[in-house]
């Protein structure tokens, strides 16, 4: 019985890696993005676009955390997560490098 419980506790410590840090991941990302579109597209003030993106960003975390635990496939979670993740702050990184370029 010992030599099992390590094992049946394997999906439950990788979902809790990919909520906490998966989720943070995208999280901060999209504030990111969101942080530095807000200020392209609307005439908001940067900073105060800086502040609504990182309170914006704290539902999306909390969504993304329980979504991580009502999702069954955990190979579909870090699918998910992990492309969400690159792809906002890809998105976010070369948006930035426009802005500073121009």
């Amino acid at each position: 019985m010992p030599v099992s419980a390590p094992l049946s506790a394997l999906p439950i410590v990788l979902r809790l890696i990919a909520a906490i840090g998966g989720g943070y991941a995208v999280a901060a990302g999209l504030a990111a993005l969101l942080a530095l579109t807000l200020p392209a597209v609307t005439p908001m003030v940067r900073s105060e676009a800086v502040v609504l993106s990182s309170m914006l960003a704290f539902p999306i975390y909390l969504a993304l955390l329980i979504w991580a635990f009502a999702e069954r496939r955990l190979l579909r979670l870090w699918l998910v997560l992990g492309s969400l993740g690159i792809a906002s702050w890809g998105f976010a990184l070369g948006l930035a490098r426009l802005v500073t370029a121009s």
